[in-house]
């Protein structure tokens, strides 16, 4: 097997960078959002802060469902079966939505829960009407989702790229509108910022409809629409792929999202910090994810025309670029550590938190990087039902409870939360890259024989 992959890196690059100037676009998107919150007051970023965690942990969750179409349309792609990709596209609009709902009545029950977990008694009064906000949103998403994955499939991933860069600049503008009441609008705050992200996810499911129905590179697919329909066979596929992807997302951010409970018993200061340490981390994760996305897309290509060996490349020259990256953005990460969160809020004791945090973020992107590679390598395989087992291990087993023991039982704090981090993300990428290294033997094996006979 070769350690040089340059066909690879041109591909993957080419589909990576529209993927990572989108999710770039979203996650200055999420820091405009936190530092205009912050620069309002600083109970609304933690109030804020706190809903995000758990509301982007029914948002991953959702997405996650989703990206099961990926494989399948992939590989269909790959083939030049457009009716059925058409097919898995209408199935997966309905499962998308209906998953979707059950998300919203989750969330309903967090509304209910917010008093009964340990957080500071101001906050509640903030939280309350920025979840339900942010709840309504959820639909539409999971209509403009089902689009992008159809698009990312189709190697055409600069389309979700536009759609989200014009949802974000729109988002970033009534953010500042509605917060700071300028321009004739109502100063309303933190519903200021609910209500922007509201409008600009409506904004990118009207966007996303539009593009397929309109764009002429789609009209084949457009033309099939009326004849090939969603079924029930396909809604199953899609719910046996979806759901073991949607569980190890959910794990992976609850090992992050779900401590925001743990650093809420320790004071406003600590949660704030946490964001601010969150919109960092997401910052570096998001150019591992459009390399990782775009290695899940050319896997699901080479294996729908059985190249193993291109499968092989394509996952090992994704994991390279990554690897790359990931010493780059922690060494700058590294650097500016003392003045980070100065760009977030003027509180001194939030900066002083965010500068001993550093250490743990350094400390996991190697196991980050390679779980993020081998998790997409696998989806893009379709093969995804150890990956709930596997991400039970990591993150419920491993990195949650420690993060307890590190942070709250140990009385390291923030730090000892942290700290828990690196070992969860490590275990996951051990267990991952096990499982793609075995389920690739194993069909090289398949396809050598069958070769023979």
């Amino acid at each position: 097997m070769r350690f040089f992959y340059p066909t690879e890196y041109k591909i993957l690059g080419r589909l990576a960078v529209p993927v990572i100037i989108g999710q770039m676009g979203l996650t200055l998107q999420n820091l405009a959002d936190n530092v205009m919150v912050g620069q309002h007051s600083t109970a609304e970023l933690a109030a804020a802060g706190f809903i995000n965690n758990l509301f982007m942990l029914a948002l991953l969750l959702m997405v996650g469902f989703a990206t099961g179409a990926v494989s399948q349309i992939g590989a269909l792609y790959a083939r030049g079966s457009k009716n059925r990709i058409v097919e898995v596209l209408r199935s997966s609009l309905y499962t998308d939505v209906a998953y979707s709902l059950l998300m919203c009545l989750c969330l309903v029950a967090l509304y209910v829960a917010l008093p009964y977990m340990g957080q500071p008694e101001e906050l509640i009064p903030l939280m309350r009407p920025y979840l339900v906000i942010q709840v309504c949103s959820l639909p539409f998403m999971a209509v403009s989702t089902a689009y992008k994955q159809f698009t990312d499939s189709v190697n055409d991933t600069s389309v979700a790229m536009g759609i989200t860069l014009i949802g974000n600049v729109w988002n970033i503008v009534f953010n500042y509108l509605l917060i700071f009441g300028r321009c004739g609008f109502p100063e309303m705050g933190i519903e200021g910022a609910a209500w922007a992200t509201f409008s600009s996810r409506v904004l990118m499911f009207i966007l996303a409809v539009g593009v397929f129905f309109l764009r002429p590179k789609y009209k084949e697919y457009v033309a099939l629409w009326r004849t090939c329909r969603a079924n029930q066979k396909d809604m199953l596929l899609l719910n046996r792929l979806g759901w073991p992807i949607s569980i190890q997302m959910g794990m992976e951010v609850a090992s992050f999202t779900l401590v925001a409970i743990f650093l809420g018993w320790l004071g406003t200061n600590v949660l704030a910090a946490h964001q601010v340490m969150l919109s960092i981390t997401n910052l570096i994760f998001m150019f591992y994810l459009g390399i990782a996305t775009a290695v899940a897309i050319r896997v699901s290509n080479h294996n729908g025309h059985d190249n193993i060996y291109g499968v092989r490349e394509a996952a090992f020259a994704g994991w390279q670029m990554i690897f790359v990256l990931g010493v780059i953005l922690s060494s700058v990460a590294y650097v500016c550590r003392n003045h980070i969160a100065t760009l977030f809020t003027d509180e001194p004791a939030v900066s002083a938190i965010v500068a001993t945090l550093i250490l743990p973020l350094i400390l996991y992107q190697l196991g980050d990087g390679i779980q993020t590679t081998f998790v997409n390598a696998l989806r893009g395989l379709g093969d995804v039902k150890k990956l709930v087992l596997y991400s039970v291990i990591a993150y419920l087993i491993i990195s949650l409870p420690l993060s307890y023991v590190l942070g709250i039982v140990l009385e390291w704090g923030a730090f000892g939360i942290w700290m828990a981090f690196p070992f969860g993300l490590s275990t996951a990428a051990i267990l991952y890259l096990r499982r793609f290294l075995w389920i690739t033997n194993h069909k090289q094996y398949i396809h050598e024989h069958s070769d023979k006979k």
